[in-house]
């Protein structure tokens, strides 16, 4: 990377990336001294009790600091967990501080700040492949990737020089099947960068046995309060210090399987200030030990994978055209699902918004979804299971074997 580059990557970046740097030797009296100095003072601004959605959703006024457009800007959550959150963020130190993190995860796959991409996870555009020059990415549009199409992707992914694989853990089997077995063990993969969804038990070191290729995978939210990394020589999750605190509580009410709520408090200094939040993501609490100080989940529950079957009969990844959509989609709806009854077919199940366009939603998601039918049903609400939680996907068809 050259130094011009590197530069640009700014101030917040080489801060953080000097954090991380430091934390790696602290020992666990370290890491409990920096979080507690930050915690203490913002339970003195904003309370210590736990808040979730609804609090910042009905006062956002009370968790802002240093509000200052246009240096921060209104982030939404995704809407696949329930009703979307919208909230106030900082412009450039955020992301900085997110690329420090991120490209230390990625390391663990070999990957270098500016090495090229080819992302296949939420970007939709028109274009089956667009060039991202700030980034040195290629990303490919999952609304694209028609039938029509794959013989236009094989061509252009076969050409490529050495790339990273920026995928979710299910689109990686999605990407994998359009392009193809034998071709996809021909390209010049460097690694696979793989968030936002857990890998079934052992699926990813299979893949690494099976392909030679090293996969780096972490947990993050939408909310940019905690971050983890899955750590290669226990397997489990470990939480940065300095990004956020994260603290494992019992599930309320508790959880048959011993899960644990993830509870979050954000270390950013602009915009929204999440304290002690419930992210609503569960944990399996670490067992055993590892030469990492750092908090520890042994696995993150409820981030499965979603798999519908389309129209040719390909079995394609949910998330990969539903997590990406951030924009003010999510503002007509409060609840969403969907339900395949029969390949080829995805049921919409959508509690709508008192503003709802109800065009403009059906719009956006056949635009996504190109390669299946879709029926739409507005609903009241949608069921949800003991733990309080609604599945986003449900699957009445195994469809072809």
């Amino acid at each position: 990377m050259t130094l011009a580059r590197e530069t640009l990557l700014g101030p917040a970046y080489f801060r953080h990336r000097g954090l991380i740097a430091r934390s790696r030797s602290w020992t666990a009296d370290d890491i409990r001294r920096y979080e507690q100095a930050r915690l203490a003072r913002l339970a003195r601004r904003y309370g210590a009790g736990v808040t979730s959605k609804s609090d910042y959703r009905s006062h956002p006024e009370r968790f802002l600091r240093w509000d200052l457009p246009p240096l921060t800007h209104t982030v939404r959550t995704g809407g696949t967990s329930g009703q979307p959150l919208a909230f106030r963020a900082d412009v450039l130190g955020r992301r900085q501080k997110e690329r420090a993190y991120l490209f230390d995860i990625w390391a663990d796959a070999g990957y270098a700040p500016h090495d090229l991409r080819v992302v296949y996870r939420g970007n939709v555009h028109d274009q089956l492949v667009r060039f991202d020059r700030l980034e040195n990415a290629w990303n490919v549009s999952p609304s694209a990737t028609t039938e029509a199409q794959l013989g236009t992707l094989r061509e252009w992914v076969s050409q490529l020089p050495p790339f990273f694989l920026h995928v979710y853990p299910s689109s990686l089997f999605t990407f994998i099947d359009l392009v193809g077995e034998k071709l996809f063990r021909r390209l010049p993969v460097r690694g696979v960068l793989a968030g936002s969804e857990g890998f079934p038990a052992g699926e990813r070191l299979r893949f690494e046995r099976d392909y030679g290729i090293r996969v780096a995978h972490w947990y993050g939210h939408s909310e940019y309060a905690v971050l983890a990394y899955c750590c290669r020589r226990c397997q489990g999750f470990h939480f940065y210090p300095t990004y956020g605190h994260a603290e494992l509580l019992p599930a309320s009410p508790p959880d048959a399987d011993g899960l644990s709520r993830i509870i979050a408090t954000s270390f950013n200094r602009i915009g929204t200030q999440f304290v002690r939040y419930d992210t609503g993501d569960l944990a399996v609490a670490a067992q055993g030990a590892c030469a990492d100080q750092f908090t520890r989940a042994s696995s993150i529950a409820g981030r499965s994978q979603e798999v519908f079957t389309d129209l040719a009969g390909r079995k394609r990844a949910l998330g990969t055209y539903v997590f990406g959509i951030h924009g003010t989609f999510w503002d007509h709806l409060r609840d969403l699902q969907f339900v395949q009854d029969e390949p080829g077919r995805l049921q919409v199940l959508v509690v709508p918004s008192p503003s709802a366009d109800r065009a403009e939603i059906e719009r956006t998601l056949e635009h996504r979804l190109p390669m299946v039918r879709l029926g739409f049903e507005y609903v009241t609400a949608i069921e949800r299971g003991a733990n309080g939680k609604r599945r986003y996907f449900v699957s009445r068809s195994a469809g072809p074997s």
